[in-house]
């Protein structure tokens, strides 16, 4: 090997050096997920591990579904799903290129929920399951499955069975009519 290779050799292997170590010092990739929620205080469980009171930042790993429950006195509890969808630039090869990129990268992922206060009128509260009742006591399903109900005459009733329709009674224990 002349001079120049061993020169040409020596560049590329500093070059290649400055390139991993550059590489290796600035790549950084920050995945959040920002929970808020109106009115705000309300405690956070993600997956059934509790994380905090709204707003609250958790650091993730994996996009996907995540399971999310939100908890407040006064307030209705809120059970349900968030989505974690990831950006252009985190999917596979792109996420390499990402990593090794002396740049911080940050993907941010917002969920927002809105509470609904607790009726804690017991008053209306009743009054719900008064007309509640009405409704279903007018409904036509109602009426045809009390059409279909046959009524029970001399049932034999001793302490050791209930009272059992004739029509479900073997022949031998029916009672003439």
């Amino acid at each position: 090997m002349d001079a120049s290779g061993r020169i040409r050799y020596s560049v590329r292997m500093r070059l290649l050096i400055c390139i991993l170590l550059f590489g290796f010092m600035g790549a950084c990739v920050r995945r959040t997920i920002e929970i808020t929620s109106d009115p705000e205080g309300a405690l956070v469980w993600l997956n059934d591990r509790e994380v905090g009171r709204t707003p609250c930042s958790i650091e993730f790993t994996y996009y996907g579904r995540y399971d999310v429950r939100l908890r407040r006195d006064g307030f209705e509890p809120i059970s349900g799903f968030g989505d974690a969808d990831e950006p252009a630039w985190d999917f596979i090869g792109a996420d390499l290129v990402a990593e090794v990129i002396p740049a911080k990268f940050t993907s941010r992922v917002k969920w927002h929920f809105t509470m609904i206060p607790t009726d804690s009128d017991e008053a209306a509260v009743l009054q719900r399951a008064r007309n509640m009742r009405l409704r279903l006591f007018d409904s036509p399903e109602l009426e045809t499955a009390e059409a279909q109900v046959v009524p029970i005459k001399n049932a034999p009733v001793s302490k050791d069975r209930m009272p059992v329709p004739s029509s479900v009674l073997p022949a031998s224990e029916q009672t003439p009519n």
